[in-house]
């Protein structure tokens, strides 16, 4: 029984590529675990039988000897980023990756699979939109594989790491609202900034009450509070990483008294900001 945190991803192929009709994309058995990321179109997927609607932002995960083909909209070609590859071990041959109907697939071109109950926890269809973080990271990889040193080990590298974010996201109680998303992505980003509710629901079109409800159902607390929390860490980074004073970030952090800063950051941390500071911070050498 394997961790997912064991994998050793080797990737094989990470590309852009166009699903308009070709010969290559009706049924066929994949070798290799296959991401694919649509960044344009509308189709369908279809996976061992079961039909997936796919559009903008949708990533479709396919294990080794599923059978799958594509199939796109007229006027709406797929267009993605495909990922395949080996998780557990290097394939000693990496071709073919695919076995093509009507052909049979070779059973011994499969990768290695291993008993993983976390991998097997990840949706053969999943909406990427709401964590833009993982979009991200999905199009690092397939760019970095013409990378012109150590293309092997960015890639493995940066595979393993979308896989183990994806299933944070998958196990965590992430927000789905893109509404609240960019409120929450504005409060961390400048916390400092002097809000209002009127300005949060203008940005959602929300109403204020509704506003409220969305976003302590989403975060699990209040504007207030989930903005307190933004400045809080703020406040602990600069304390750790600079050389201001405690006063400085006070006024940085838009406070009109450093009392009431000190009184908040006293009930976050349980520690006054000079003494979080001081226990904090690595010991000089007297040397």
């Amino acid at each position: 029984m394997k961790d997912l945190a064991d994998i050793a991803p080797f990737v094989r192929s990470a590309a852009p590529y166009t699903y308009n009709g070709g010969e290559h994309e009706g049924t066929r058995v994949g070798y290799t675990f296959a991401y694919h990321l649509f960044l344009d179109g509308r189709g369908d997927v279809i996976v061992d039988n079961v039909t997936y609607s796919v559009e903008k932002g949708t990533l479709i995960f396919i294990r080794p000897g599923q059978v799958h083909s594509f199939h796109h909209k007229p006027g709406f070609p797929l267009d993605s980023y495909n990922i395949y590859c080996d998780l557990w071990e290097r394939h000693p041959v990496p071709e073919p990756r695919f076995a093509f109907y009507p052909d049979p697939p070779d059973r011994s071109m499969l990768t290695r699979q291993e008993a993983c109950p976390e991998l097997d926890e990840f949706p053969t269809k999943m909406s990427l939109s709401p964590h833009p973080h993982l979009i991200e990271l999905f199009v690092q990889i397939a760019r970095s594989e013409d990378a012109p040193f150590y293309a092997e080990a960015i890639t493995g590298s940066l595979m393993r790491a979308f896989l183990l974010r994806w299933y944070n996201s998958i196990k965590s109680a992430a927000p789905n609202d893109y509404r609240i998303l960019q409120i929450m992505e504005e409060m961390e980003r400048h916390p400092e900034r002097r809000y209002s509710f009127e300005d949060w629901c203008r940005k959602c079109r929300l109403k204020k009450s509704y506003f409220y409800k969305l976003f302590k159902q989403e975060t699990g607390m209040t504007p207030k509070d989930y903005l307190l929390r933004m400045k809080m860490k703020k406040a602990a980074n600069w304390l750790l990483e600079s050389r201001q004073s405690v006063t400085s970030i006070s006024d940085n952090l838009g406070y009109d008294s450093i009392h009431y800063f000190s009184k908040q950051f006293a009930a976050f941390y349980g520690i006054s900001p000079t003494a979080f500071r001081s226990r904090n911070s690595l010991p000089r050498d007297s040397g």
